[in-house]
């Protein structure tokens, strides 16, 4: 199938899901800073690495990146709820001092790596890793707090090699607004920096390209 038809297709598949710009790669804009030259000189530091970053992706991304990923639906569950706006880049988060947030588009069927980088001060990154860990022990099942949507996600474990010991992977697979749809959630904590990572794709998502992802963005934010 060649990349025009693929295009096609997936532009049919965003528009039958009805999620607009959330599932489909044109979120809205996440950069913040506290505020005070050591934020600024922090915001420009995170979109610096960003910027690096594009170029490792793995083939078949886009280095072009758009505006933060959004969760295309909202979790009736509380510790789903949390950790989908945490991967997008949003969220109250009192103790994160820097943020910035993008989506780069993939070449496969409905494909987005949505990526987000908080900078904090003291063990504000290490606390806030282990809140996001008890959450993801307490999302087993992510469904729409709107009845009667068709989206619903059985979540399990993700093993990710080679990406360190500072990381929680977890498989979303199921159904949204009625349409099969898979997504993989993934936080790494790397000195004051707390990377997050959204992997999509309509059906099916390599979990070896979501390694791959996660590894760049690591030795990325470790640089």
């Amino acid at each position: 199938m060649t990349r025009g038809i693929r295009v096609v297709i997936a532009v049919m598949v965003c528009g039958a899901l009805a999620v607009g710009a959330a599932a489909c790669g044109g979120g809205t804009a996440r950069d913040a800073s506290a505020g005070g030259d050591g934020s600024r000189a922090e915001l420009t530091r995170l979109r610096g690495l960003l910027r690096a970053g594009a170029s490792r992706l793995p083939d078949g991304f886009s280095a072009r990146a758009r505006d933060g990923w959004v969760p295309p639906f909202r979790a009736a569950n509380q510790n789903c709820r949390f950790l989908l706006d945490t991967a997008g880049g949003g969220g109250v988060d009192p103790g994160g001092r820097t943020r910035v947030a993008v989506t780069y588009p993939g070449d496969r069927l409905g494909e987005l790596a949505g990526v987000s980088m908080a900078s904090y001060t003291g063990q504000g990154a290490e606390l806030r890793f282990a809140e996001l860990t008890r959450a993801l022990d307490g999302c087993r099942v992510a469904r729409n707090a709107l009845a009667g949507k068709g989206t619903l996600f059985r979540v399990s474990r993700l093993r990710l090699d080679d990406t360190g010991s500072d990381v929680q992977a977890r498989r979303l697979r199921g159904r949204l607004n009625g349409y099969p749809y898979e997504m993989h959630v993934v936080f790494a904590l790397t000195g004051n920096t707390l990377v997050s990572l959204v992997h999509t794709g309509v059906a099916r998502v390599d979990a070896a390209r979501t390694g791959q992802l996660t590894r760049s963005l690591i030795d990325g934010a470790a640089s």
